[in-house]
């Protein structure tokens, strides 16, 4: 599978992969990645709506190689539509983002911007 270009810009969470959420054969489970996503999710949500946002759905997850346990993971995110109360983030993560660069997941994802009742607010 070929790679995409490497991501640009900052990320908006970098980690590692834990030891403790690896398969017997060393590579991450994919609920540890997805859960990444969730928070990643969060934080450019936040960003983008100028307040808090959920995730309505998970529209693409495509996973294109396995994430080793110790490495160095950094989720990008990019904003691609914004409505009255949701938008869509195109996320990317990336194993090793600062030497050999391997592509790990994308996803496109919609959220809604909620006000503090939980319910759908304009977006800032």
């Amino acid at each position: 599978m070929t790679d995409p270009k490497k991501p640009e810009g900052q990320p908006v969470l970098i980690t590692t992969a834990p030891y403790s959420e690896a398969t017997s054969r060393g590579a991450i489970t994919g609920a540890w990645i997805m859960g990444q996503l969730d928070i990643a999710a969060g934080l450019a949500g936040h960003h983008a709506s100028g307040g808090d946002a959920l995730i309505l759905s998970i529209k693409d997850l495509t996973f294109h190689a396995p994430l080793s346990a110790g490495v160095e993971f950094a989720v990008h995110a990019n904003l691609t539509r914004t409505g009255n109360t949701s938008f869509n983030l195109s996320f990317s993560g990336w194993a090793a983002p600062k030497t050999t660069c391997t592509h790990i997941f994308s996803a496109d994802v919609l959220l809604v911007a909620v006000d503090a009742e939980g319910k759908p607010r304009k977006i800032a």
